[in-house]
């Protein structure tokens, strides 16, 4: 017969196996992968680039509920961004419910590099199912560098990497439920997309100084009346002689 050590010490074990074997049998979520496309040049002295997201084949089946995008690793040539207000975040439509509208640089001290997006946000909430591999827009990232004093060849890079802030996660992390499951957990995207990674970088071209752009306008104003005045002088019909008193 055991005795009530022997005893103890087989239920404790016992006990220890089966919560290792229930932990092996939850499924964690599956692998997240995000990327910034490359960037494209946009109206005035802008760019854009999109935020896109894609799940792996074992990923099919769960449901994203939160994403938090921290942009605090940003850089204008090799100084870091500061004014995280000259980046603009525009959601797709499919996510725009997910989005209170505040931008980067307007949130509380320590945050200000960071916005969130959750799917808890609408009195009904929307989470996004993950139903195939294909990659997905959540949103559009444009960055105004007027006003900086940029020179041809200079380089701004948006960076969605975030950082390590002391917690399981980076400040860039997205929530996720595996299907089947009624706990959400909180993962690190990957960055592997062969179609870019937490990086989008762009090159300043030319830029017009203010005065050669008003020259250039006023330049093209003064051929377009020219041009306007010559055609009226053309159609203008002759004036018939005068004839003589009789």
């Amino acid at each position: 017969m055991l005795d009530r050590r022997c005893f103890c010490c087989t239920l404790i074990g016992l006990v220890a196996w089966s919560w290792v074997a229930w932990l092996d049998a939850r499924r964690c979520p599956a692998v997240i992968v995000a990327h910034l496309t490359p960037s494209r040049a946009a109206a005035g002295e802008r760019f854009e680039s999109d935020l896109v997201l894609a799940g792996t084949a074992d990923a099919i089946g769960d449901v994203i509920e939160l994403i938090n995008l921290d942009i605090v690793q940003s850089t204008i040539n090799a100084a870091a961004l500061t004014d995280y207000s000259r980046v603009r975040f525009d959601a797709r439509p499919q996510f725009a419910p997910w989005h209170d509208g505040q931008q980067f640089g307007s949130g509380s001290s320590g945050f200000e590099s960071q916005i969130v997006l959750d799917s808890y946000l609408p009195d009904e909430p929307i989470p996004y199912e993950i139903t195939t591999t294909d990659p997905f827009a959540v949103g559009t990232l444009t960055f105004d560098y007027s006003g900086l004093g940029m020179q041809p060849g200079d380089t701004v890079t948006l960076d969605i990497f975030g950082r390590d802030d002391g917690s399981a996660t980076r400040t860039t992390s997205i929530a996720v439920r595996a299907s089947g499951e009624s706990v959400t957990m909180l993962v690190n995207p990957e960055f592997s997309s062969p179609n870019g990674s937490e990086k989008s970088v762009f090159r300043i071209t030319a830029i017009p100084e203010p005065g050669s752009v008003a020259f250039l306008a006023a330049t093209l104003w003064g051929v377009s009346a020219c041009h306007r005045r010559r055609r009226v002088r053309c159609a203008k019909p002759a004036r018939p002689p005068r004839r003589g008193r009789r």
